[in-house]
């Protein structure tokens, strides 16, 4: 059982005592307990998400002004110096005649791919 489920069969109880005074403070309780829920459940998020651009992070490599990522299989990418610097999105380039291409920004870049 949740902390949510027995606040609110604590909330029923209470009810049922018909104690008007003690029921408001436990609804107010209640809603705070919820708060509470909620304000945890998206520092949760938060901190996976910070975790997530942290593994990232720690596997690229900067190479031939681009990045890429070093996975169990090898090498990924390459992908956007631009786009990982200010967003930490890892938006891959796009290979052009003569050059490859960021489709976010359209910006070229110059390398040859390993």
């Amino acid at each position: 059982m949740s902390v949510l489920d027995t606040a609110k069969d604590v909330v029923e109880i209470i009810r049922k005592i018909d104690n008007i005074e003690l029921y408001k403070k436990i609804l107010d309780l209640h809603g705070e307990i919820v708060k509470v829920y909620e304000e945890n459940t998206t520092l949760k998020q938060k901190v996976q998400s910070l975790q997530d651009t942290l593994r990232i992070k720690n596997a690229l490599e900067y190479n031939q002004n681009c990045y890429w990522l070093q996975t169990d299989q090898g090498k990924d990418g390459p992908f956007c110096v631009h786009c990982w610097d200010t967003e930490q999105k890892l938006v891959r380039l796009h290979q052009g005649q003569a050059h490859w291409w960021c489709l976010t920004h359209r910006q070229q870049f110059r390398i040859s791919v390993p």
